[in-house]
This record gives C-alpha cells, structure tokens and sequence, in this order.
C-alpha cells in the first residue's frame, strides 16, 4: 500500500514538473519574441532616424 502512494505522489509530482517545465519553456520563448521585437523596433528607429539625418 504504501509503494502504490509514493508511486501516485511521484506520478503528480511528475506531472507537475511537466507542467512547469512546459510553463518555463512557453515563459522563454516568449521573452525571446519579445527581446526580437526590440531588436526589430530599434533597427526601424535607427533607420528612420538615419534617414531623416541625410
């Protein structure tokens, strides 16, 4: 009995991890979009900024 609790208690922590790890993952990927679309913003700034110099 107590292998089958400490079996389902590693199996929801498991799960949990799963989660997280997959939370985490999604949590990355997303600052990257957004640290790209900085990139992206401060290269159309530059250039417009460049233009508007000449």
């Amino acid at each position: 009995m107590a292998q089958s609790t400490t079996f389902r208690t590693n199996t929801k922590q498991d799960t949990l991890t799963d989660h997280v790890v997959e939370f985490l993952s999604r949590v990355s990927r997303t600052l990257r979009n957004l640290a790209d679309s900085a990139d992206h913003a401060a290269k159309m700034v530059r250039k417009a900024d460049a233009a508007r110099r000449s």
